[in-house]
């Protein structure tokens, strides 16, 4: 293999959907480019204050199979350095400069296109013949440092897409919304896809019950989803974007971050 003659940065977050879904691409990049001389490092920055833990941070390492050297940025002091405020973002590097920068998802190609030209590789071989497309909705945040909007939830009220309706034991905190009791959440999603950034503030593992609907006239989906470390989960998936009222019930303990759709 040739040493490294460009690099590569890919700033992310490991409870981040957005960097998690950028990861294939990256991934693929060094599959396809590290025998030419291109060198990925994976730079770990905290958006929540459980993804400065060490331990939370290498077991998201390995449940996603990251193989690239990685640098972990607990203190965001090489991010400052950087100028970089908002992830995913790419940086590639030539001796010791930066030839090129993205932020967010997508362009891909582009990416690719220049780090074919720094290496010189001429074959006809492209790894992204087009972009991926994703819907974008905006997250929706649960604690008071991202101004989350957090509701009483009332009998027959109609539920707004943004908020987070609550009923029973709740405190929202700096971060996130705690349950100190036995409560319900209540939230209108968008797209096929849901997840929810959440971890347990108790001893053992906390079993959340998720109830929704699909489409209207059926009966509504049950699932159980166990939250045994603070990251990311998918709550519900399904064939179409119609909105839908998710509900979830938890014991005491439980701490929502963020819901996201996709």
């Amino acid at each position: 293999m040739n040493s490294a003659k460009i690099e590569l940065l890919d700033i992310f977050s490991y409870s981040c959907m957005n960097c998690l879904r950028s990861l294939e691409y990256i991934g693929r990049l060094g599959g396809k480019y590290s025998k030419y001389g291109l060198k990925i490092i994976m730079v770990h920055v905290p958006e929540w204050e459980f993804e400065k833990n060490a331990s939370n941070i290498q077991n998201a390492i390995r449940k996603y199979k990251i193989k690239f050297p990685k640098i972990i940025d607990k203190n965001r002091k090489l991010l400052k350095m950087m100028g970089v405020n908002f992830w995913p973002t790419q940086i590639l590097i030539k001796d010791g400069k930066e030839i090129y920068r993205h932020t967010g998802e997508g362009n891909y190609r582009l990416l690719e296109h220049k780090i074919r030209k720094e290496l010189k590789i001429n074959k006809n071989d492209l790894l992204f013949k087009t972009e991926p497309k994703y819907s974008k909705y905006p997250t929706v945040y649960a604690g008071s440092r991202k101004k989350g909007k957090v509701a009483e939830l009332k009998n027959k009220e109609t539920v707004n897409f943004g908020i987070i309706y609550a009923k029973g034991a709740f405190l929202q905190r700096k971060e996130y919304l705690e349950s100190i009791g036995r409560g319900l959440i209540k939230i209108k999603t968008k797209g096929k896809m849901t997840n929810i950034v959440a971890g347990h503030l108790v001893k053992k593992s906390i079993t959340i019950q998720i109830h929704y609907n699909y489409a209207k006239n059926k009966k509504p989906n049950k699932k159980a989803i166990r939250i045994n470390a603070p990251r990311l989960y998918n709550l519900i998936k399904s064939k179409s974007n119609n909105h839908k009222v998710l509900e979830i019930e938890t014991d005491k303990g439980l701490a929502v971050y963020s819901f996201s759709f996709q």
